[in-house]
């Protein structure tokens, strides 16, 4: 066989490993939650508005109650505006969200949290806490600070989530994980 063969063959396999390696790397790095919610107004007054612009008529249907007009009729403009005008809005996330972690905490009421932070506030601290679990709220109280935030929140495995807080003296983010104990 020639030189010309090996380095054909040479050449697949470098090609074929490659993609391997690139398929590893995606699969390593994707993650993916068994479980997660969030509340941020800001975020969810946008996917609402992306949501509904994309889908016109279902905006003129659920939202304005409106069967006899065109989608075609409703404009970007006028979706954005009802979204940032919705005096509601935030009330309503906030009930989606709390909503979400009873659904997800309710089995572990009388258990003991345990949770472990860090880049905690504008000193970005490192600290943990324990407490009984007797509301599931807890899960959002015992941690967020009382002011304009952004909370997400991602169960990793069974027992095990983790936390991201972003506010005025943390916009990059606490970090935290919680365990039930």
């Amino acid at each position: 066989m020639n030189l010309t063969f090996y380095s054909f063959v040479i050449y697949n396999l470098f090609i074929i490993f490659t993609k391997v390696i690139n398929q590893l790397y995606i699969i390593m790095n994707t993650t993916t939650y068994i479980w997660e919610t969030y509340y941020d107004v800001s975020e969810y007054i946008q996917n609402e508005i992306d949501y509904f612009e994309r889908d016109k008529q279902e905006f003129l249907v659920s939202i304005l109650g409106d069967e006899d007009r065109k989608p075609s009729d409703v404009t970007d403009e006028e979706i954005e505006e009802h979204f940032h005008n919705d005096y509601y809005i935030g009330e309503n996330h906030w009930v989606f969200f709390t909503e979400d972690l009873e659904e997800e905490f309710k089995k572990h009421i009388g258990k003991t949290i345990y949770v472990e932070g860090r880049n905690i506030g504008w000193r970005n601290r490192t600290g943990w806490k324990e407490f009984e679990l007797t509301d599931t709220i807890q899960i959002f109280n015992e941690i967020a600070p009382e002011c304009d935030l952004s909370y997400y929140i991602t169960k990793e495995k069974e027992g095990e989530w983790e936390v991201r807080v972003s506010h005025h003296d943390s916009p990059m983010g606490e970090f935290y994980k919680i365990k039930i104990k």
